[in-house]
Protein backbone atom coordinates (compact mmCIF):
# COMPACT_ATOMS: atom_id res chain seq x y z
CA UNK A 1 0.00 0.00 0.00
CA UNK A 2 1.02 3.49 -0.60
CA UNK A 3 1.16 6.59 1.10
CA UNK A 4 0.73 10.35 -0.76
CA UNK A 5 3.92 12.18 0.38
CA UNK A 6 2.96 15.26 2.70
CA UNK A 7 -0.83 13.84 1.98
CA UNK A 8 -3.50 12.85 4.72
CA UNK A 9 -3.74 9.50 4.34
CA UNK A 10 -1.26 7.87 6.59
CA UNK A 11 -3.23 6.85 9.26
CA UNK A 12 -6.31 5.72 6.73
CA UNK A 13 -3.69 3.18 5.27
CA UNK A 14 -1.90 2.00 8.44
CA UNK A 15 -5.54 0.88 9.66
CA UNK A 16 -6.37 -0.52 5.87
CA UNK A 17 -3.03 -2.28 6.13
CA UNK A 18 -3.38 -3.85 9.96
CA UNK A 19 -7.31 -4.87 9.84
CA UNK A 20 -7.38 -8.49 9.83
CA UNK A 21 -4.36 -9.24 11.62
CA UNK A 22 -3.74 -10.10 15.13
CA UNK A 23 -1.11 -7.68 17.24
CA UNK A 24 -0.86 -6.70 20.98
CA UNK A 25 0.57 -3.07 20.22
CA UNK A 26 1.34 -0.90 17.22
CA UNK A 27 4.79 0.53 17.14
CA UNK A 28 5.85 3.25 15.26
CA UNK A 29 8.84 5.33 14.51
CA UNK A 30 7.95 8.38 14.70
CA UNK A 31 4.92 10.38 13.49
CA UNK A 32 5.58 11.41 9.56
CA UNK A 33 5.79 9.65 6.91
CA UNK A 34 6.47 10.31 3.74
CA UNK A 35 7.45 13.99 4.26
CA UNK A 36 4.48 14.87 6.65
CA UNK A 37 1.88 12.58 6.38
CA UNK A 38 1.31 11.97 10.20
CA UNK A 39 0.01 8.96 11.30
CA UNK A 40 -3.19 10.14 14.17
CA UNK A 41 -2.19 6.98 16.88
CA UNK A 42 -5.14 7.93 18.87
CA UNK A 43 -7.14 6.85 15.65
CA UNK A 44 -5.13 3.97 15.64
CA UNK A 45 -5.84 2.92 19.28
CA UNK A 46 -9.71 4.09 18.65
CA UNK A 47 -10.03 1.79 15.86
CA UNK A 48 -7.88 -1.31 17.19
CA UNK A 49 -7.88 -0.65 21.20
CA UNK A 50 -4.19 -1.50 21.36
CA UNK A 51 -1.37 0.59 22.44
CA UNK A 52 0.02 2.46 20.41
CA UNK A 53 4.01 3.16 21.32
CA UNK A 54 6.09 5.69 19.09
CA UNK A 55 9.97 5.53 19.34
CA UNK A 56 12.49 7.74 18.38
CA UNK A 57 15.91 7.68 18.59
CA UNK A 58 15.93 11.33 19.15
CA UNK A 59 14.03 13.62 21.05
CA UNK A 60 11.52 15.29 19.35
CA UNK A 61 11.85 18.69 18.38
CA UNK A 62 8.15 20.24 18.47
CA UNK A 63 9.01 23.57 17.90
CA UNK A 64 11.07 23.16 14.48
CA UNK A 65 8.11 20.73 13.51
CA UNK A 66 5.58 22.84 14.69
CA UNK A 67 7.43 25.98 12.52
CA UNK A 68 7.85 23.59 9.43
CA UNK A 69 4.24 22.59 9.51
CA UNK A 70 3.25 26.38 9.71
CA UNK A 71 5.53 27.21 6.87
CA UNK A 72 4.71 24.69 4.29
CA UNK A 73 1.03 23.86 4.77
CA UNK A 74 -2.26 26.02 4.39
CA UNK A 75 -3.61 22.90 6.63
CA UNK A 76 -1.12 23.11 9.28
CA UNK A 77 -3.27 23.51 12.30
CA UNK A 78 -4.83 20.01 11.67
CA UNK A 79 -1.33 18.36 10.99
CA UNK A 80 0.08 20.25 14.48
CA UNK A 81 -3.08 18.90 16.50
CA UNK A 82 -1.67 15.45 16.08
CA UNK A 83 1.68 16.24 17.61
CA UNK A 84 -0.12 18.32 20.60
CA UNK A 85 -2.46 15.05 21.09
CA UNK A 86 -0.15 12.78 21.20
CA UNK A 87 2.41 14.36 24.27
CA UNK A 88 4.22 13.97 26.52
CA UNK A 89 7.77 12.44 25.41
CA UNK A 90 9.02 10.03 27.83
CA UNK A 91 12.96 8.92 27.96
CA UNK A 92 13.37 5.50 28.03
CA UNK A 93 16.90 4.61 29.83
CA UNK A 94 19.10 3.00 27.12
CA UNK A 95 22.31 4.02 25.92
CA UNK A 96 21.97 6.47 24.29
CA UNK A 97 18.50 7.15 25.30
CA UNK A 98 14.93 6.44 23.06
CA UNK A 99 12.29 8.54 23.57
CA UNK A 100 8.57 7.43 23.26
CA UNK A 101 5.30 8.74 23.24
CA UNK A 102 2.09 6.57 24.26
CA UNK A 103 -1.63 5.76 23.24
CA UNK A 104 -3.82 3.39 25.43
CA UNK A 105 -0.66 2.21 27.79
CA UNK A 106 1.04 3.13 30.29
CA UNK A 107 4.75 4.28 30.39
CA UNK A 108 6.01 1.45 32.22
CA UNK A 109 3.89 -1.08 30.32
CA UNK A 110 5.28 0.78 27.57
CA UNK A 111 8.90 0.32 28.34
CA UNK A 112 8.06 -3.71 29.10
CA UNK A 113 7.31 -3.76 25.35
CA UNK A 114 10.01 -2.06 24.36
CA UNK A 115 12.71 -4.41 26.20
CA UNK A 116 10.91 -7.29 25.34
CA UNK A 117 11.69 -6.27 21.41
CA UNK A 118 15.07 -5.25 22.30
CA UNK A 119 18.14 -7.92 20.86
CA UNK A 120 20.23 -6.75 18.92
CA UNK A 121 20.58 -3.09 19.97
CA UNK A 122 18.78 -0.06 21.79
CA UNK A 123 15.86 -0.16 18.92
CA UNK A 124 12.81 -2.40 19.35
CA UNK A 125 13.90 -5.72 16.72
CA UNK A 126 10.23 -5.09 14.64
CA UNK A 127 11.18 -1.28 13.96
CA UNK A 128 15.36 -1.97 13.36
CA UNK A 129 14.03 -5.25 11.00
CA UNK A 130 11.27 -2.77 9.15
CA UNK A 131 13.84 0.48 9.06
CA UNK A 132 16.21 -2.14 6.83
CA UNK A 133 13.33 -3.66 4.77
CA UNK A 134 12.27 0.24 4.11
CA UNK A 135 15.71 1.11 2.88
CA UNK A 136 16.04 -2.14 0.89
CA UNK A 137 12.80 -1.45 -1.15
CA UNK A 138 13.90 1.99 -1.45
CA UNK A 139 17.11 1.61 -2.86
CA UNK A 140 18.61 4.06 -0.06
CA UNK A 141 20.23 1.34 1.82
CA UNK A 142 22.84 0.39 -0.81
CA UNK A 143 26.26 0.75 -0.70
CA UNK A 144 26.14 1.95 3.21
CA UNK A 145 26.98 -1.25 4.49
CA UNK A 146 23.87 -2.69 6.01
Amino acid sequence: SYITVDGLDATEKLIEILSGWKFDAVMLAGLSFGGFNIIDPHEVFKHFRKPVIVVSRTKPNNVAVKRALQRHFADWERRWKIFEKVAPVYRVNTVPPLYMEVVGVSFSAAVKILKAEMFVCRVPESLRVARLIARGLSGSGRNQGL
